[in-house]
């Protein structure tokens, strides 16, 4: 099969702020013994901590935010100071947590401590590795991600509006502390490349195109919103958007002329002095392993990392050879897709999802396009998850630019992919201390499987469906050891085109671009690959301990109501409640 270049998807999650603030509780257990009641207080007091310290936190957890009313209405404190600053909340975290009787918790609360510890170990890491983030990426990073997320901000009363405004205002601030932490990343030699800063600063200037307001995302999107607000009169509508004007004039838009200017300034005094992967910058290898682990959620070496996704790409090569073989006219063959309608497509795929996954409540959903402005950045879709309080409330973002197979893509975002496995785990009603938890290798992971599978639904011709699956993992396995090579090892282009050449992709533009991907994203395709490696090795374990009681669809259930977890910890958890 052709090489293809796999498509990028990302879930939007709030920014969370470096510092929190203490508050008191209002939590109240009914549990049954001493432990379980200071468990329950602790995780409590942990998410309130979070929702008060930062407004978006709080938007995009919870719709009822009733008693939140003294949250900080700030993006949060973005500087290399409240970054180093943060290692020793994470060690006070962990030594509160260590202080609750692990062996005096029940089965469930176990679990959430083993998830809670794994995460806090992982976060305590970055602290002193924090110069070498990639804070500006031309795809995920905070300037893409801003103007969607304040897109998607929730008005149900003036209180909504008033802290959707004072949030706009602090873009000013937070942006004043990007920019340094930009200048700081300079000094120690690990500011982005020069393609990636040029990027970074043609999309804020696609963003400005639009100062008119005519046609600005934060202009339309909020006036949108507002037609809709039965609470307000024409009058004070008005006079909100005239405020909402006047702060994308004085706050926002000068923000990102701000940073348009200071990168162009670290551009001209020659700050983009690296052309190569992480390592090549001081501690850059240290933060790639890092990166590895937390994105992962998988506590292997790299080396070990690299060696399970060669053998699985062998495996790849060798099932493609072997099937091309078998049907010589398979590569040529090019496969119709009936379906183009989101909402046929997701109806198809519950249809067809039912055999190997539970059933789950009735979804509602939005699609929306991504801003047109955004469309050149931003990836093929993403999933926008809801409130806590509001499962329900599911959005899915379409980038028609990059959208190629929508099947497979609403697969991999909605059904069984991401809104599916949201609203799995949602309907258990977990403790809300799990959302707080970032496990990007099990939501990545699942998404991959969910899609691989959905060339099953798509295809009635299962030749077709596993020649798609394996180039779609083989094309997976060979970005991973890019990333791996780049970033790790130090390959230069010449490097990466001589390990591609050996695997038929030889288009240099091909290759450049894959080489500059995993500059601008470390480890982000091992976040998908990895994460859906470890799934299949858990599930291959338990088929085979399990024998002939394995039930794929109990596995499916069991996996997703654990929840978004570290694979050290659904390794421990996931055989004791399959066999239970």
């Amino acid at each position: 099969m052709p090489f293809s270049v796999f498509r990028k998807t990302i879930i939007l999650f709030t920014l969370c702020a470096f510092l929190c603030c203490s508050c008191a509780t209002s939590f109240k257990s009914t549990s049954p013994n001493a432990a379980c009641r200071q468990f329950d207080s602790y995780t409590s007091d942990y998410f309130d901590r979070q929702m008060l310290g930062n407004g978006f936190n709080l938007q995009f957890f919870l719709q009822d935010t009733s008693k939140y009313s003294g949250a900080r209405m700030s993006l949060g404190d973005y500087s290399y100071e409240a970054m180093k600053s943060a290692q020793k909340d994470w060690i006070e975290e962990i030594h509160t947590l260590k202080k609750i009787p692990y062996d005096q918790l029940d089965s469930k609360r176990k679990q959430t401590y083993d998830v809670l510890l794994n995460y806090f170990r992982r976060k305590l890491d970055f602290s002193d590795l924090c110069l070498c983030a990639q804070d500006l990426s031309p795809t995920i990073g905070i300037q893409s991600q801003l103007p969607v997320l304040f897109s998607e901000y929730r008005f149900t009363s003036k209180t909504d509006l008033d802290n959707y405004l004072t949030l706009l205002r602090s873009v000013t601030g937070y942006f004043d502390g990007l920019c340094r932490f930009q200048e700081e990343k300079a000094k120690h030699h690990s500011f982005m490349n020069k393609e990636a800063c040029l990027k970074v600063i043609s999309q804020c200037k696609d963003f400005l195109n639009n100062k008119t307001l005519s046609s600005n995302i934060l202009s339309t999107s909020f006036t949108n919103r507002l037609n809709h607000c039965s609470f307000l009169t024409e009058q004070e509508r008005k006079k909100y958007i005239q405020k909402n004007h006047r702060i994308l004039m004085n706050s926002v838009f000068p923000s990102y002329e701000k940073l348009i200017a200071t990168l162009s300034a670290l551009i001209s005094k020659g700050s983009c002095d690296h052309i190569n992967g992480l390592c090549s910058i001081k501690n850059g290898k240290d933060y790639y392993e890092y990166l590895v682990r937390d994105n992962t959620g998988c506590s292997l070496s790299v080396p070990e990392i690299k060696a399970m996704i060669q053998q699985a790409l062998l495996q790849d090569v060798q099932s493609l050879q072997q099937l091309l073989q078998q049907h010589p006219n398979l590569e040529q063959h090019t496969p119709s897709k009936n379906l183009k309608e989101p909402d046929a497509i997701i109806k198809d795929l519950e249809q067809k999802m039912a055999e190997d996954f539970p059933s789950s409540n009735t979804l509602t959903y939005e699609f929306k396009t991504v801003d047109k402005n955004l469309q050149d950045y931003l990836s093929p879709a993403f999933y926008i998850t809801p409130p806590l309080d509001n499962p329900q409330n599911n959005v899915i973002y379409i980038n028609p630019q990059k959208t190629e197979d929508l099947y497979t893509v609403l697969a991999h975002e909605g059904l069984p992919g991401h809104m599916y496995q949201n609203a799995v785990f949602a309907s258990t009603h977990p403790d809300p201390i799990r959302y707080l938890t970032e496990c990007g290798g099990y939501m990545e992971g699942w998404a991959v499987y969910a899609e691989l599978l959905s060339y099953q639904y798509q295809y009635s011709d299962t030749t077709v469906a596993t020649a798609l699956q394996l180039n779609t993992t083989f094309s997976l396995a060979l970005y991973c050891l890019c990333d791996l090579g780049v970033n790790y090892e130090g390959w230069s282009l010449f490097d990466l085109q001589h390990f591609l050449r050996t695997y038929n992709v030889t288009d240099s533009t091909v290759c450049k671009n894959i080489f500059q991907a995993v500059i601008e994203d470390p480890t982000n395709y091992l976040k998908y690959y990895v994460g859906y490696l470890q799934i299949i090795a858990l599930r291959d374990v338990l088929k085979k301990t399990q024998g002939t009681n394995f039930r794929l669809k109990d596995f499916h259930q069991t996996l997703l109501i654990f929840g978004p977890a570290d694979f050290d910890t659904l390794n421990k958890w996931m055989p004791i409640l399959m066999a239970s």
